[in-house]
């Protein structure tokens, strides 16, 4: 896989305190004008069942400034972060207390992009273990 996006996921792995054995591939996006993505949540119900575990935390990476829209919307909470390069924002996908339980505050979506192009990256991290088990196909 690409060096520089082993090096991203090693910071973030540093920042979260999380192995990056845990974390999913990056996920790398670009959205043009009008483009957006409607609202979702990033736990998979069925991977709290799999080796892996849920999906516990979410880190998207901001990578430029978007001239108007784009930005990252969570409507159980009420806020949208602007795009600005170099910003993240991370969030839980379960419960801190019960790691296998959805978080239902954390719905998002990502909101059209008005003017100009947005990059992102989504670095997903997961309860266990998720590189093993998904180089072998059991994910």
């Amino acid at each position: 896989s690409d060096e520089k996006a082993q090096a991203v996921l090693r910071k973030l792995s540093n920042i979260t305190g999380i192995p990056e054995d845990n974390s999913e591939h990056l996920q790398l996006l670009r959205y043009e004008e009008g483009q957006f993505y409607q609202v979702h949540h990033d736990y998979i119900r069925h991977h709290y069942k799999r080796q892996c575990g849920p999906r516990i935390l979410t880190m998207y990476l901001y990578l430029n400034d978007v001239e108007a829209g784009g930005g990252t919307n969570f409507d159980q909470l009420d806020i949208t972060v602007t795009p600005k390069r170099g910003r993240a924002v991370l969030w839980p996908s379960v419960e801190n207390d019960e790691p296998t339980l959805r978080d239902f505050r954390t719905t998002h979506q990502a909101l059209p992009v008005e003017k100009g192009i947005k990059y992102g990256a989504n670095a997903w991290f997961h309860l266990h273990d998720f590189k093993k088990p998904h180089s072998i196909g059991c994910v």
